[in-house]
């Protein structure tokens, strides 16, 4: 397998994973009972303005950027989106619970803004619905 090549299948599983994790965490707030209120709660709980809106935001930009992350379509300015809810994810909640996820830390989210940027910098990979419905390098 060239390089090229396994870079594609690794843009890939890293954009798949990255789908998966945010459709999953979007579906909780969206689908699962008291999953929105929840949200909103602890968002007004950690000082984000607009608990009730952010919430909502945040579950859509979730659920169906994840989906579009799986699919490979719009993945440029989807990582810019999960880019920026990463950060004030990271600034707001977690940076003050240390490294350690298992304390509430930012490890987890580190990894995923690294992952975000990784995907913004290099784009879907050629096996992305965008690269075979577009066949160009515009921002999918």
């Amino acid at each position: 397998m060239a390089k090229n090549e396994l870079t594609q299948w690794t843009l890939t599983l890293l954009r798949v994973v990255l789908g998966v994790i945010f459709a999953y965490h979007g579906y909780l707030k969206l689908f699962v009972k008291g999953g929105l209120p929840g949200t909103a709660s602890f968002f007004a709980q950690v000082g984000i303005p607009l608990a009730n809106l952010s919430a909502v935001v945040v579950a859509f930009a979730e659920f169906f950027g994840g989906i579009l992350l799986l699919l490979g379509l719009l993945t440029k300015w989807t990582s810019l989106v999960l880019i920026f809810q990463m950060l004030v994810a990271f600034f707001m909640v977690h940076l003050r619970n240390g490294f350690l996820v298992s304390k509430g830390g930012y490890e987890f989210v580190l990894l995923i803004l690294a992952a975000l940027v990784a995907l913004l910098v290099n784009g879907a990979g050629s096996f992305s619905l965008g690269k075979k419905l577009f066949k160009s390098k515009q921002m999918h």
